[in-house]
This record gives structure tokens, C-alpha cells and sequence, in this order.
């Protein structure tokens, strides 16, 4: 257990009355953990092209548009530039809340863990649906390009 310095303010404080014993840590330790899962979220928004002008090309290319603007690339993402990354930040945020808190309460595993196993069984979970869909009417094939 670190006693002193950077380390110290970077790690756990490990369950609820170390939270109370030590709040700024546990709020150092907080505002660290929500500010990189906002960093992170940020960053993901542009390298897995999740970007407004991402988006806004693969809606244009796929013939949609949005009631009452132009059906150019340009409007669509000015548009979207409002939205996307406001969701992002409050999303990273609120994943950040969920880990730091679940630390504090000391849920098993930690709350990186039990969001990264959510996120994988949903998937696993969406696979399955898309399977049994498939079987069932073999005409969605087509559609989920099997």
C-alpha cells in the first residue's frame, strides 16, 4: 500500500470507510479515474470512426437524410457535432462514476470488470439473437449479409 506521493492519490482507497476516512483521496482518485475513461471515450470516437463526420458519411452513402435539412454530408454532420460528442463525455463520465464508486463500495471485481463482462455477455447476447433470427426466417440472411 503507497503511503505518500502520486501513487498514493492514484490507487484505491479499497472500501467505504477507507472513502470516509481519506475523502480527498477518494475524490483525487475519482476525478483521475472519470477524466481518463473521458480521455479514452474521446479517443475511441475517432479511431473506431464513430466521428460526427463518420457518421455523417456512412448515413449520406446509405441514401438517409434528416427531415427538413440538406442531403449533404456537411449538414448532416454540423448536426451531428452537436450530439455525439456531448454523448461521449457524459458517457465516459458516467462509466468512470460506475468504476470509481464500485471500487469504493468494494464490489467483487472491480467496476472496470463487471462493465467489461457486461459488454462482452450483451454481445454474446446479440450474437445468439442474430443466430436464432437467422434460423428461424432465412430471409434476414440476406439483410445481416450471412
Amino acid at each position: 500500500m503507497p503511503a505518500g506521493g502520486l501513487v498514493y492519490y492514484v490507487t484505491s482507497p479499497g472500501n467505504l470507510s477507507n472513502v470516509i476516512a481519506e475523502p480527498i483521496r477518494a475524490f483525487v482518485y475519482l476525478a483521475i479515474l472519470v477524466a481518463f475513461c473521458v480521455v479514452f471515450s474521446l479517443t475511441w470516437l475517432e479511431v473506431g470512426g464513430l466521428g460526427p463526420s463518420s457518421v455523417a458519411k456512412q448515413l449520406v452513402d446509405a441514401g438517409m437524410q434528416i427531415p427538413g435539412y440538406r442531403r449533404s454530408q456537411r449538414a448532416i454532420e454540423h448536426i451531428l457535432k452537436r450530439y455525439i460528442p456531448a454523448v461521449t463525455v457524459l458517457g465516459g463520465i458516467i462509466v468512470g462514476l460506475i468504476a470509481g464508486l464500485s471500487d469504493f463500495f468494494g464490489v467483487f471485481g472491480s467496476g472496470i470488470g463487471i462493465l467489461l463482462s457486461v459488454g462482452i455477455l450483451y454481445q454474446y447476447y446479440e450474437i445468439l439473437v442474430r443466430e436464432r433470427v437467422a434460423e428461424m426466417y432465412p430471409a434476414f440472411r440476406r439483410i445481416f449479409g450471412e
